[in-house]
């Protein structure tokens, strides 16, 4: 019998960075593999978009590079969002988390990546709406579509024509789909 040592999202903080790409789930260090070269620019689109909105409109901060959030705790689970929006009244401009964050940002965006099922991303999805996360992206390079999933209410699909925005969490923001993948 293979007994599995768990391990808090502290202690995960304290050795992350010596341990490569990696995620904890429910207490347990899954290692992933590094962002092609499509992904990260696709999270870097996204990231440019949603950032240039929120500091024009001055209402939170946009995170990136598998930015570390608390999902869920005992057992811990942490995982690296791909972009993730805050807006300065969940997380005010005067408070920087010094470890992963506790707070659920308005919005988690995550990039289907090499290796991922839908059945992982829709885990992950309802992972961040359950902690509290107003609504999740799941932008799928292969179809160049952005499946939408909010708390109570049926997942979305946008075409590449279509215009991502949401005006309850993101006032103003809009951009066509194929934008992201630009």
């Amino acid at each position: 019998m293979v007994v599995k040592t768990r391990i808090s999202a502290a202690e995960f903080g304290r050795t992350a960075a010596r341990r490569g790409p990696c995620e904890l789930i429910r207490g347990e260090v899954v290692a992933l593999s590094p962002g092609s070269f499509s992904h990260s620019a696709i999270s870097a689109n996204v990231a440019i978009l949603l950032g240039t909105w929120a500091r024009k409109k001055r209402s939170g901060r946009v995170l990136t590079n598998e930015a570390g959030i608390v999902t869920e705790r005992k057992p811990d689970t942490v995982r690296g969002a791909d972009v993730a929006y805050f807006s300065f009244k969940r997380l005010p401009r005067s408070e920087t988390p010094a470890g992963f964050a506790i707070t659920a940002p308005e919005l988690v965006v995550e990039i289907v990546g090499k290796g991922q099922g839908w059945r992982q991303m829709v885990e992950k999805a309802a992972e961040y709406l359950r902690m509290g996360v107003g609504c999740v992206w799941v932008l799928d390079p292969k179809t160049k579509r952005l499946h939408v999933f909010r708390p109570d209410d049926e997942p979305q699909i946008l075409e590449a024509a279509a215009t991502a925005s949401d005006a309850k969490l993101l006032p103003g923001f809009r951009c066509r789909v194929r934008d992201f993948f630009a």
